[in-house]
């Protein structure tokens, strides 16, 4: 699942070399609403809304699912949710940071 109003052009060719089924959530409460009926092994958090903001979506997707990989894109996150990258990992220890670049080895390795 992919968490985020639009995917930057970047990312889509990364997404679509995975050959796995991608679900596009535009909002972090609509994310959790999907996690709660369907499974999910990945959660790609670009942003979350204003009505959810990101540490709060990853804390409701891990209380659904403790199997769920969460990955926090920190170079596609949008200025008013923008969060040093170094305060992303000391804070939200349960989801892994990430940049574009990072993502596209990681889902290379898998």
């Amino acid at each position: 699942m992919v968490v985020g109003a639009e995917i930057p052009r970047s990312l889509i060719p990364i997404l679509q070399a995975t050959r796995s089924v991608i679900t596009v959530v535009p909002r972090g409460e609509l994310a959790v609403a999907r996690a709660q009926r369907e499974m999910f092994d990945a959660a790609i958090l670009l942003s979350t809304g204003e009505e959810m903001d990101l540490t709060e979506t990853v804390f409701n997707l891990r209380d659904i699912s403790s199997s769920m990989e969460l990955i926090i894109l920190s170079d596609h996150t949008t200025s008013k949710s923008a969060v040093p990258r170094e305060t992303l990992v000391n804070f939200v220890s349960n989801a892994t940071v990430m940049t574009t670049r990072e993502l596209e080895k990681h889902l290379n390795w898998i």
